[in-house]
């Protein structure tokens, strides 16, 4: 298990939300793997991501996507310090919660990324689909 402040994120296998089975990114969000907070250390988000067997996360303030890390953004830092000091290689993906599967698929693929960012209309964020989940969503029709 690790640990942030006092929480424990258990290790659970990534699954779908609802059972709406519309083609539809809020349909695909997980709720297996919290985004990460500024505050986190390089150390903690690679212990998160090596958890949940991505290379990927958002990281989130209050409601509010500032951005995605990935490993390599990471480790170019000391894994000491403090997630909200580093700057990101990446930009700022995302998709919004009306968007079709194939739009999360393409983002994916396109930007080789694990995890995509859900935003609603205001551009809060609503939750993280992970790649392994749209996979098996397109396999099967659901999860």
């Amino acid at each position: 298990m690790i640990q942030r402040s006092g929480k424990v994120a258990k290790s659970v296998i990534i699954a779908g939300t609802n059972s709406n089975t519309e083609m539809i990114a809020e349909n695909l969000i997980t709720s297996a793997v919290l985004p990460l907070q500024t505050s986190d250390t390089g150390k903690y988000s690679l212990e998160v991501m090596e958890n949940f067997n991505v290379r990927h996360l958002p990281i989130v303030n209050d409601r509010q996507l500032l951005g995605l890390i990935g490993e390599d953004d990471i480790l170019v830092h000391n894994i000491h310090e403090p997630i909200g000091s580093y700057e990101l290689s990446l930009k700022k993906p995302y998709v919004k919660k009306n968007d079709h599967l194939y739009e999360v698929m393409r983002l994916l693929a396109d930007q080789q990324l694990t995890v995509i960012p859900v935003i609603d209309e205001d551009g809060n964020y609503m939750g993280m689909i992970a790649r392994r989940c749209a996979e098996l969503f397109c396999e099967n029709g659901s999860f």
